[in-house]
């Protein structure tokens, strides 16, 4: 766990720095960015990221509420039903908001079209997950669990706490009305325009650019670094899978740019909130062990070694 620790250490602070570049840049030239990269017009490319891009996100809800439901033999049995609930409530839910938010991104899109891809995805996860997990003790899956729904619901739920009052108008309004002053830096919330516009009959989703939930979804697949710890499998290679998400986030955030739905610090300070939200998550479930113990003697039957600790 020690070297675990470390690595996650180096990769989160290289990723922050990077990061804060980006935050620094857009800060100076972010509509200049956008200007240069949004072609006036929507793309196939945009649109496939549009509606499959945060996809990561709802996977792992599915895959936690697919593990739970498995490892549930290990918890409270007279809590059985609630956990029960919980594992199909995280496998309904992860369903229902890829399906939704695919069709709300791309409403020409069919309903089976992203429930097929969804379902198809979650199957091969969790099975994935299965296998890799079937020699790991309950203690050390529900420690996984538990930080998979913290970061994703987390996430979710901070981004758009943020995005409803912040109100900062995307860019393809701004290109669409020819409106230069209509772009606000991101530190600057535009309630006071999106109500005078929104009045006039602008959809409030034009005000809906920081931060972008799609990168913020999209980073989310950076949670696969956490395998090594619920398989040997995957020791040691951590840093590999942690590029492979971050690869992905940032595809994600690229075609958000060139859909106009977003400028540079949006898709940063969202992956900068996911970000942030997994470094908290790893330390409370995996390095801060009194805090994960008492969840652990709250939720379960009996005193379990991992095998990482044992």
């Amino acid at each position: 766990m020690k070297q675990l620790k470390r690595s996650y250490a180096c990769s989160a602070r290289l990723l922050f720095a990077l990061l804060l570049v980006c935050m620094i840049v857009g800060s100076v030239y972010d509509f200049q960015i956008s200007s240069f990269l949004y072609p006036g017009k929507e793309s196939s490319f945009g649109q496939f990221f549009a509606a499959f891009g945060e996809l990561p996100a709802f996977l792992a809800l599915i895959c936690a509420g697919v593990l739970l439901f498995r490892h549930r033999g290990c918890l409270r049995r007279d809590w059985n039903v609630l956990f029960l609930i919980g594992a199909f409530g995280l496998i309904l839910g992860g369903v229902f908001l890829s399906v939704h938010e695919a069709t709300d991104n791309v409403p020409a899109m069919p309903a089976w079209v992203p429930l097929l891809v969804t379902v198809f995805f979650a199957a091969i996860c969790s099975a994935a997950l299965l296998l890799v997990t079937s020699g790991a003790q309950g203690k050390t899956v529900v420690r996984f669990v538990l930080t998979l729904i913290f970061v994703c619901v987390g996430t979710m739920l901070l981004i758009n706490i943020l995005k409803v009052p912040w109100g900062r108008a995307r860019m393809r309004l701004i290109a669409s009305t020819g409106n230069a002053s209509y772009f606000t830096p991101w530190w600057k919330a535009g309630s006071s325009l999106k109500n005078q516009l929104v009045a006039e009959g602008v959809s409030p989703d034009e005000f809906r650019s920081f931060p972008s939930g799609h990168t913020a979804c999209a980073a989310c697949a950076m949670l696969v670094s956490l395998l090594p710890t619920v398989s040997k499998r995957f020791r040691g290679k951590e840093k590999r899978l942690g590029l492979s998400g971050a690869l992905w986030t940032a595809i994600v955030a690229f075609s958000r740019l060139r859909m106009g739905a977003h400028f540079l610090t949006d898709v940063t300070m969202a992956w900068l909130v996911t970000l942030g939200l997994t470094v908290l998550g790893v330390y409370l479930f995996y390095f801060n062990k009194k805090f994960f113990q008492f969840v652990w003697n709250l939720i379960s039957e009996r005193e379990e070694q991992s095998y990482e600790e044992a």
